[in-house]
């Protein structure tokens, strides 16, 4: 008999259950947070119980668990303004570029080559919206501040989009902002290193001078795939909130649930997560730097966010590398990065693991495995795999068992 697919998802599960996943876009959803797709809030519309709107009764409860996610989101982000209808980083992109920018006007983003979104482009030429790349400086992983009011001046910029999702060191938002003219709004997409900010160990755009902050919630942040876009600007949020509504119907209120329980979840343990993050990504690279593989941005130290690039080509091809590293269930992304021009590198991301518990011992661990595969190149897959699952069975999801006895008890009813 052919497998059903409830036999692959449980399947898969097994599977992921002994690999550690070191892909920068991707994080665990804590299985507290998970149950609210369990529930019957996964099947449910919900609209603001307004007169003049749709009315979809019955909506009491969901309301006060979206307000509560509306709460946390403008504490954490320091925001007067949140929107949480956006179902993921690109959909919020999206609907930014259609709220901020005009068809025929120019924005301004860091390029594909500088570790900008390649569909940030697409997105805004699809729009009507003229795209130019922000004047950079790859050696110190900067924009060039001096040349950037000659720049903004010449191609009449009305948007500066910070995009990057390869992404090591952050922005230098004080000097951006004070060389930009106030005409000119700075959106920044925290997507990758969301949580870092949350934690105080990446920057606060907001409070350097970014007009808008927003992203995705499942990469630094443990949370589902979501996003939100927050400011402090009443007047721009109005047009933000207008084109969230054309853009999205439904905002999935499974996924606000989700994303307002982990952020009740982590409301205190942010710091201490972001500190562990960066410090673990420090701590893989200078270690693998150490048993002789060269990383990026090495006289800079490596990283400040949760990704380090591994130019992996001297030893293996990447591509090859990630599906050697999979056989011994170990995940990674083969792309191309700003540091190895026309190749392939490896980009890993600690975060998840780092969610689960890891440390720095389980960060040599992982080193000593990439200096047995990819240059001693004497290993066995089985042993790695063995080796792979015993550090695997230390990291693992919050759990509440009565919460999962609650929900299961009301599933039976």
């Amino acid at each position: 008999m052919d497998k059903t697919v409830f036999n692959y998802v449980l399947e898969h599960h097994r599977l992921s259950s002994d690999q550690l996943h070191f892909i920068p876009s991707e994080n665990s959803l804590s299985i507290n947070a998970r149950l609210a797709f369990l529930t019957d809030i996964f099947g449910r519309y919900y609209f603001p119980i307004e007169r003049g709107h749709s009315v979809f009764p019955g909506n009491e409860i969901i309301e006060k668990i979206y307000e509560r996610c509306c709460e946390l989101l403008r504490e954490i982000t320091g925001a007067r303004f949140v929107t949480i209808k956006p179902i993921s980083g690109l959909n919020a992109m999206t609907i930014a570029l259609a709220s901020l920018a005009r068809s025929g006007e120019t924005i301004a983003t860091v390029a594909p080559a500088n570790g900008g979104h390649g569909l940030t482009r697409v997105i805004a030429r699809r729009l009507g919206v003229r795209v130019v790349h922000l004047p950079y400086d790859q050696d110190s992983f900067q924009i060039n501040i001096d040349a950037l009011p000659d720049f903004i001046a010449r191609e009449k910029v009305a948007l500066i989009y910070l995009d990057q999702q390869h992404i090591l060191f952050p922005y230098h938002i004080k000097e951006l902002r004070a060389n930009t003219p106030e005409s000119a709004k700075v959106y920044y997409d925290g997507s990758h290193v969301m949580g870092l900010i949350w934690g105080k160990h990446f920057q606060d755009p907001l409070r350097e001078g970014a007009d808008f902050f927003g992203g995705s919630t499942h990469k630094t942040v443990p949370g589902p795939h979501k996003a939100f876009i927050a400011t402090n600007d009443e007047e721009q949020f109005v047009r933000v909130k207008a084109s969230s509504e054309i853009f999205v119907s439904h905002d999935h209120g499974a996924e606000v649930a989700a994303l307002a329980l982990m952020l009740e979840e982590m409301r205190e343990r942010w710091p201490d997560y972001a500190a562990r993050v960066v410090k673990n990504a420090q701590y893989l690279a200078s270690s693998l730097a150490k048993k002789g593989f060269h990383l990026a941005a090495e006289k800079l130290g490596f990283t400040m966010s949760h990704q380090l690039w591994i130019d992996i080509e001297p030893y293996m091809d990447a591509f090859d590398a990630a599906v050697a590293l999979a056989r011994c269930n170990i995940i990674v992304n083969a792309c191309q990065v700003p540091t190895t021009v026309n190749r392939f590198a490896m980009r890993l991301g600690v975060q998840e693991v780092t969610y689960l518990g890891a440390n720095e011992p389980e960060m040599e661990a992982v080193a000593d495995i990439f200096k047995e595969i990819f240059i001693k190149k004497d290993f066995s897959e089985e042993k790695i795999k063995g080796r792979v699952r015993e550090i695997k069975k230390c990291l693992r999801l919050p759990l509440d068992k009565i919460w999962l006895e609650k929900v299961v008890s009301i599933l039976q009813v």
